[in-house]
């Protein structure tokens, strides 16, 4: 059923991403940047923005690591992919928790199977973005990690200082691990040797940062 099926629901649709998911602000930066010649990292994608990417860089997957729900900016995202034969992916996860071994897991599988070139986005670009550019940096490029966590930075909007932080956190405990024990990799570490609860004890966030991403930024 196309829930965009009359003026008054695109009205509204367009009225929501504009003004309450922040595409007025999206418009004016896209926080668009290429990972390579195949893969690309952006905010929340425009059905304008996806004309372009489908007609300039020949993108044939969006990877949105938010919920597929009946907001107006997915509503418009869904219309678009199809109008432009683009598969659309949602992988949701948060910003503001450790992940999920089963998420991350999953992750990389998707970017395995996908068809390239791709898309990866959240709503700001910053930080769910950037982790997910950074599995695509490890699993997929096969960089060592401390090239691909440049994923997770200041220049693409991502504050390590705000609970946001606890995605650094989580590959902070890894290259910790990792110290002590050389040989073991990235997934060894995940599947057999990472304790979220306790770094969700031992993880702390500075006030002032949480109020700058929840407060000022509204991010997810």
């Amino acid at each position: 059923m196309n829930q965009l099926n009359s003026f008054w629901k695109r009205l509204k649709a367009h009225l929501h991403a504009w003004f309450v998911d922040h595409e007025i602000l999206r418009s004016l930066f896209r926080n668009f940047y290429a990972l390579s010649n195949n893969a690309y990292r952006s905010n929340h994608p425009s059905p304008a923005f996806i004309k372009k990417l489908h007609h300039k860089h020949g993108v044939k997957t969006i990877i949105s690591m938010r919920r597929a729900d009946t907001t107006g900016a997915y509503l418009l995202e869904k219309e678009a992919c199809e109008k432009y034969g683009i598969t659309l992916i949602n992988h949701p996860i948060s910003s503001r928790s450790l992940p999920d071994v089963d998420k991350v897991l999953q992750a990389k599988q998707i970017l395995e199977t996908a068809e390239y070139p791709i898309l990866i986005h959240c709503k700001s670009g910053a930080d769910r973005a950037g982790m997910m550019s950074v599995f695509y940096k490890l699993f997929i490029e096969k960089q060592p990690i401390e090239e691909a966590l440049k994923q997770l930075s200041m220049k693409y909007g991502h504050f390590r200082w705000a609970e946001t932080g606890k995605l650094d956190y989580f590959f902070d405990d890894y290259l910790r691990y990792r110290e002590q024990h050389p040989e073991t990799e990235f997934l060894d570490w995940l599947e057999n040797h990472y304790d979220k609860p306790a770094l969700n004890q031992s993880f702390h966030s500075s006030g002032w940062a949480n109020i700058v991403v929840n407060k000022i930024l509204n991010r997810e």
